[in-house]
């Protein structure tokens, strides 16, 4: 019986070429598996293009979430172009992706070539979303640089003591003008001679909301000076995070150094 199983152990080895339980080498005439290909010259162009589409859609990201940290990328990475070559990009990625996965044999192919261009499309495709709806609900970002902001909302007396010592006595009195038509407004001051003007919101919230409906408006009022070279694009607007000033642009700086804000031009 032991020399029955001696035979079959000689015959197994003489199929396998002589590998027995002791000899692990190849024997001649024995063809090796062929290897299996993880990727191709194509593939790994595909996942370049499709990284270079994630990327950009990143930074595009970034700047929408925080357009005054990443102020010099507005330039180099508009949003409709960027967003437009993200697209062309992932989508070269995919093509290319499944054209290097055709070319190569089923019995030869692995699972991730083109695998990985989906991969990134889908990337692209959330990340696009996202700025969309960031763009949408908050034009002017979510993290924002902290700005000096020490304008004296509570007293519109101090207000109105605080820009006369800057852009001038005004000499003809301060007018109040109605807030009933401005829902989330407190006060509105305008001064004729020198023409400067002051806003009060009621909050931060109402501020964010009422700021570009009063900045319209404003410059809408302007217009009527066009005509007038004393006032004739000398116009600023400086904001704070409730309150909102017109004033002419020379003393607009001093202002800006005294209680802080962003300046902006009436467009």
């Amino acid at each position: 019986m032991a020399d029955d199983l001696d035979l079959f152990d000689g015959y197994d080895a003489a199929e396998s070429g002589g590998r027995g339980p002791g000899n692990r080498r190849q024997g001649p005439g024995i063809i090796s598996a062929p290897a299996i290909k993880h990727s191709t010259p194509l593939s790994r162009i595909a996942v370049i293009f499709g990284i270079g589409a994630v990327c950009i859609c990143g930074l595009l990201l970034a700047v929408v979430v925080a357009p005054e940290k990443f102020a010099s990328l507005k330039d180099v990475f508009p949003w409709p172009q960027s967003a437009a070559i993200a697209g062309v990009l992932a989508v070269a990625a995919v093509v290319l992706g499944i054209i290097a996965r055709v070319r190569v044999p089923k019995e030869l192919r692995s699972h991730s070539i083109g695998s990985w261009s989906i991969v990134c499309l889908f990337a692209t495709v959330i990340l696009l979303a996202c700025v969309f709806v960031v763009q949408s609900l908050f034009p002017s970002g979510i993290i924002k640089e902290s700005v000096k902001d020490e304008a004296p909302t509570a007293e519109v007396g101090s207000m109105k003591a605080g820009m006369e010592q800057t852009a001038g006595q005004c000499a003809d009195g301060w007018v109040s003008v109605g807030t009933s038509e401005y829902p989330g407004v407190s006060n509105i001051e305008v001064c004729k001679n020198p023409q400067m003007a002051f806003v009060v919101f009621s909050n931060a919230s109402a501020a964010s909301l009422g700021r570009g409906i009063a900045e319209q408006q404003i410059a809408s009022m302007l217009k009527q000076y066009e005509s007038s070279s004393q006032t004739e694009g000398n116009w600023r607007i400086l904001n704070g995070k409730q309150w909102l000033v017109v004033v002419d642009a020379s003393k607009a700086a001093a202002l800006q150094q005294k209680w802080g804000g962003t300046l902006t031009e009436i467009g």
